[in-house]
């Protein structure tokens, strides 16, 4: 073979084998992705801007590698077929007014066009109410009670108007041991004499849809409100609680009465 074929031969070599290496380690990052476990959950929150609802999607897995990795939702939308995600800090997010909020939709992670991982929802049945707010706590003493009131922004809602509400409290020295009250107004009342006198407690609440066509999750935990009871050291307040100072009182009525008789 002659040098000049020789070094053709070579050049040929060279390049077959950085074309090898080149298509390799594309098809490699493929590859790679392709192994990686894509599972995310969603939620929606109705009426969040106006008319606008917004869904939220993410892995989850947090340390899932998501560079070039998109959302995307086709179905049950008015207008369009399918509509993007836009990517926030992690998070995929939609605010729109066109979900049809009838029938399954079907979220989809992309790269490029090729769909990794997919999933049906029905937008109805992932909510998320907004955290509830402005909890206050006010003492009446001559019903010897809490009156909880708070807020929700669900009430102005034209979706999702429903809700059940979960309200827990603690003593704040016995950080785990929460009492729990599940109501669907938005105010209760504590009785005093279920309370330790002269203790700083904490009180939050949260919320989850309560009716058969909206479903979901259980909102955030509302901003802590912290109160503290009363003093009830002398014998007057003291008998003021619990079903042994009603016998008392009849006693002592009916002493009064035998007297005057």
């Amino acid at each position: 073979m002659t040098p000049l074929g020789i070094a053709l031969g070579m050049v040929f070599y060279l390049l077959q084998a950085v074309s090898g290496e080149s298509g390799y380690a594309e098809n490699g990052d493929f590859d790679d992705a392709e192994m990686d476990d894509y599972s995310f959950s969603c939620y929606s929150q109705l009426e969040v801007d106006g008319s606008q609802h917004l869904l939220t999607c993410a892995f989850d897995d947090p340390d899932v590698n998501s560079t070039n990795m998109e959302f995307e939702i086709c179905g049950a939308l008015l207008e369009v077929d399918c509509l993007s995600f836009n990517k926030l800090q992690g998070m995929y997010l939609i605010k729109t007014k066109k979900f049809l909020l009838i029938g399954d939709s079907k979220i989809c992670v992309k790269l490029g066009r090729k769909s990794m991982t997919c999933k049906k929802m029905n937008i109805v049945k992932i909510v998320k109410p907004e955290a509830p707010f402005d909890i206050r706590v006010v003492y009446r003493k001559g019903a010897n009670d809490f009156e909880v009131t708070f807020n929700t922004s669900h009430l102005q809602k034209k979706y999702v108007k429903e809700l059940m509400h979960e309200v827990a409290y603690r003593q704040e020295k016995n950080e785990n041991d929460w009492m729990h009250m599940n109501l669907s107004s938005t105010k209760l009342m504590l009785l005093q004499r279920k309370l330790q006198p002269n203790a700083m407690y904490e009180i939050k609440v949260r919320s989850i849809p309560n009716t058969n066509y909206f479903e979901g999750f259980w909102s955030e935990w509302s901003p802590s409100f912290h109160f503290r009871t009363p003093e009830t050291n002398d014998p007057e307040s003291s008998l003021s609680y619990g079903p042994v100072s009603l016998i008392i009182r009849r006693l002592w009525n009916n002493c009064a009465r035998n007297q005057k008789k």
